[in-house]
């Protein structure tokens, strides 16, 4: 039992030695400097994924990234004109800040209602915790009557993001309608 396993011992030992001694040798050197020259023949690409050109459709209750990316060849400008002058002359519509700034303002206004009706709310339920500390009628009368003001307001508030979040849908869908590149709603 003894000599098997000093068999063992030492084929394990030699097994682990081997590939210094045999054509297994890997140069790790030589292999980076082989990368090395491999990159340099390719080149760099002139474009660069970054958040810019990072877009993200969901459908389907998944989402897809993709990379708008952009032509290495400039447009041939017509006539000479700049394209900061071609740009004055494009319709609203047709420009990027246009739709960018009706989402940002709708989605401002939506982050708002939001923060509002939980502030309301947690007002509300501390109005319902207080009607029902208070034993004396007339005191939880009022506070009864302050809290069917609160909730009508919140509900009211309710509506209005219902209506915001409606309005931003129909931003998207007449942006798609309108031929708007997904990167300008992004």
């Amino acid at each position: 039992m003894k000599l098997l396993a000093w068999i063992l011992l030492v084929c394990f030992s030699l097994s682990g030695l081997s590939p210094l001694f045999g054509n297994g040798l890997i140069d790790l050197v030589a292999l980076k400097k082989k990368e090395e020259e491999r990159r340099k023949r390719i080149g760099k690409s002139k474009q660069s994924v970054n958040d810019s050109n990072l877009n993200i459709i969901s459908s389907g209750g998944k989402s897809y990234g993709f990379v708008q990316m952009e032509s290495e060849v400039p447009p041939e400008a017509e006539g000479g004109s700049s394209v900061a002058s071609s740009d004055l002359e494009t319709p609203v519509e047709k420009r990027p800040d246009f739709w960018k700034n009706q989402k940002t303002d709708l989605e401002a206004r939506i982050a708002q209602l939001k923060e509002d009706i939980t502030s309301e709310q947690e007002n509300l339920n501390k109005l319902w915790t207080d009607f029902y500390i208070k034993n004396i009628p007339a005191e939880q009368d009022a506070i009864k009557l302050q809290i069917s003001q609160l909730t009508n307001q919140v509900e009211q508030k309710k509506l209005f993001l219902s209506q915001s979040e409606a309005q931003l849908e129909e931003l998207f869908e007449k942006a798609r309608k309108a031929g708007v590149p997904p990167g300008w709603l992004r």
